[in-house]
């Protein structure tokens, strides 16, 4: 076993349950249930990240009232008998794979959506959840509860605990922080109530109270009570400051919750001109609130903080987590998008194979599939993910082939990685000098740093996995003919379009400015997709003076929700001009001429313009084989892939049928 991570893998307790090391999964919503009940798919998901070396799993997000309290469609369920024998198996699993497993229970509160629950969404007070950037979500106004409501809902969540320790689970988290019931109560701006479950500190935390105490006489001792609780809630609408947090922190401990999950809540209908996606989150940022939160309680007490406290924020790198741990900042590190990423992170530590980490590039795939679109999260590094039952099992190829496959972007890379692992002999060819393919211009926006840990990955993969790599070499149809393959694999990627206007060759594409290229001072982008709009920003970022035009009403539409408004948020807050509805007419020499919204012709002046509207999938080398390779496959880009989360799948799952 590694000793470089000697504190982060060292046993440690929360309450009477201890963990074989200092790191925990938060819980994360999958959004992969049977109607609420546990599934295969579940257990496979739990399983793997226990044998994968966790010390503690948090069972992602699950409902103590329905239907009222429901996320998705897809949220475990916890309110009934009936959900305990899938809990029990489900809780075994994570037992026989090492870890301790602890339940998040919860009501979603004001945050439950009407077309999910079928009724008005209920909450402390009538006060409609605002728009929130963090999880692109607003939502209708409330119907407040009554007190005798208030009353039942506590005793759900009590009940649920119940069911838990039944069903074998080492204890339970409420979860209190971003558009949740617990949160809601403990903040003045969705609280507003006059009676005892509002006003004061103490009143709006009583819902909490309550609970614990009830869990605690039902459960016992040695069963584990966590709280996910808000350090503070910032923003337009905040409504817990950081001195409120101290005093929560304080009684929470006082009241004998074993270990508190430290976090931030945010509402603010857009982002700071120069605030962070996830795709440049550095590592273990959230760290910083947990050493608040000692100091907040010790200037309370006179006595540091008795019970730990789990901090995190991108901590899939554990030298960051090791060296908070050293200095105390901290008693455990959650891992939470690092671990649907990578299964088996913490063996990896243990064992001194770093650098074979399946990265979090901080895409945001995985919630915005679940919130936006309904569907289950998937993972741009990780292509089992939430895709059938979560089956990580890798079968060895009956008959060896010879494997060739074109292209080396993400699609390609996955096909080559897993039929490699099967048995068959790959040969991997592309005509650019890297691996990366569409990712190595991904990653040159502002606010993709995270983009840039992917390629390493692949190319560790390639290397441990025997593939037989052919960069900067290009392939004719003729050529692969030659080489006898048993299959061929088409990753070939995309062709950028172009608009047929007057002028258009006068234009330049977005990926000639991702890769480099020079442009003059004012810049017209056509184009206002993901691309087009990040690629703008690179430019301001340059100092250059830069218009978008799109033709539609919608900016960077196919970006996540969360994502997307960071985004407009940069472009707005640096002075971008920003045109919608706007029909691109020609190009001249120094102006692009378009109509708007009215009809009207106008022009904008352009040193240098743009063209980002869309790429076509390359189908030509496949066009040209499918007819005499027996067994051909085309996949990701050049396949209509779209998103990186596709491609990758298309890799994987092609590489699992050669």
């Amino acid at each position: 076993m590694s000793k470089k991570y000697k504190t982060l893998l060292s046993p440690a307790k929360i309450g009477n349950v201890e963990l074989r090391n200092r790191t925990i999964m938060a819980a994360m919503g999958m959004s992969q249930s049977d109607n609420g009940f546990v599934n295969k798919a579940t257990i496979n998901h739990y399983a793997e990240r226990a044998k994968g070396g966790v010390g503690g799993i948090i069972v992602e997000v699950t409902c103590v009232d329905t239907p009222l309290g429901l996320n998705t469609k897809g949220m475990l369920i916890i309110d009934d008998d009936k959900y305990i024998p899938g809990m029990t198996d489900l809780a075994n699993a994570i037992h026989e794979g090492g870890a301790k497993a602890f339940l998040q229970i919860s009501h979603t509160g004001r945050g439950a959506r009407r077309p999910i629950i079928g009724d008005q969404p209920v909450g402390p007070s009538a006060v409609a959840m605002p728009y929130s950037y963090m999880m692109g979500l607003a939502n209708e106004t409330p119907r407040e509860l009554t007190i005798p409501e208030i009353h039942e809902i506590e005793e759900k969540y009590a009940q649920a605990a119940l069911r838990a320790k039944k069903a074998g689970f080492d204890g339970i988290e409420i979860h209190s922080v971003g558009y949740y019931l617990g949160q809601q109560f403990l903040s003045k701006t969705a609280n507003i109530r006059k009676d005892e479950y509002g006003g004061s500190c103490k009143n709006r935390m009583r819902f909490h109270t309550n609970i614990i105490k009830r869990i605690r006489e039902l459960c016992g001792e040695d069963f584990a009570i966590l709280l996910k609780l808000p350090a503070i809630e910032i923003g337009t609408y905040a409504g817990i400051s950081i001195f409120d947090a101290m005093y929560y922190y304080k009684e929470f401990q006082k009241l004998g919750v074993d270990a508190i999950e430290v976090l931030a809540g945010k509402w603010s209908s857009e982002a700071g001109k120069n605030e962070a996606p996830d795709s440049a989150y550095k590592d273990c940022m959230a760290v910083a609130l947990s050493v608040v939160m000692k100091v907040g309680v010790f200037l309370q007490t006179g006595h540091k903080n008795t019970i730990p406290y789990i901090a995190g924020g991108r901590a899939q790198n554990p030298v960051a987590a090791e060296k908070v741990l050293k200095r105390k900042e901290c008693e455990f590190i959650f891992v939470g998008h690092g671990l649907l990423a990578q299964p088996d992170l913490v063996n990896l530590y243990a064992e001194g194979r770093e650098d074979e980490i399946r990265p979090c590039i901080g895409c945001g795939h995985c919630i915005d599939h679940q919130l936006q679109h309904g569907g289950k999260a998937i993972c741009s590094s990780n292509p089992v993910l939430a895709r059938g039952d979560n089956d990580y099992t890798i079968t060895p190829a009956k008959k060896s082939k010879h494997v060739v496959v074109i292209g080396a972007g993400v699609a390609g890379v996955e096909a080559a990685r897993i039929a490699a692992i099967r048995g068959h002999k790959v040969d991997l060819y592309d005509k650019a000098k890297e691996v990366g393919g569409q990712m190595n211009l991904a990653d040159k926006p502002p606010f993709k740093e995270n983009f840039k840990l992917l390629k390493p990955y692949l190319e560790r993969q390639l290397e441990l996995t025997g593939v037989n790599v052919h960069l900067g070499t290009e392939v004719s149809k003729d050529d692969i003919l030659k080489m006898n393959a048993d299959a061929v694999v088409c990753a070939t990627g995309v062709i950028p379009s172009m608009l047929k206007i007057p002028g258009a060759e006068r234009a330049i594409n977005a990926n000639d400015v991702l890769a480099g290229a020079n442009t003059g001072k004012n810049v017209v982008v056509i184009g206002g997709g993901s691309i087009g709009c990040e690629t703008a920003e690179l430019l301001k970022k340059q100092g250059k003076n830069v218009a978008i035009l799109e033709m539609t009403d919608t900016l960077a539409g196919n970006t996540g929700k969360t994502n997307q408004t960071i985004l407009l948020s940069h472009l707005k807050g640096h002075g971008v001009k920003l045109f919608t509805e706007s029909a691109v007419q020609s190009i001249t020499d120094k102006t692009v001429v378009y109509k708007d919204k009215a009809g009207k012709e106008k022009s904008l002046p352009a040193d240098t313009v743009v063209m980002s509207v869309g790429n076509k999938p390359n189908t030509a080398l496949y066009d040209s084989l499918k007819d005499e390779v027996k067994e051909i496959y085309n996949i990701g880009d050049s396949n209509g892939g779209g998103i990186i989360p596709n491609a990758v799948y298309d890799g994987y799952t092609v590489g699992c049928q050669l």
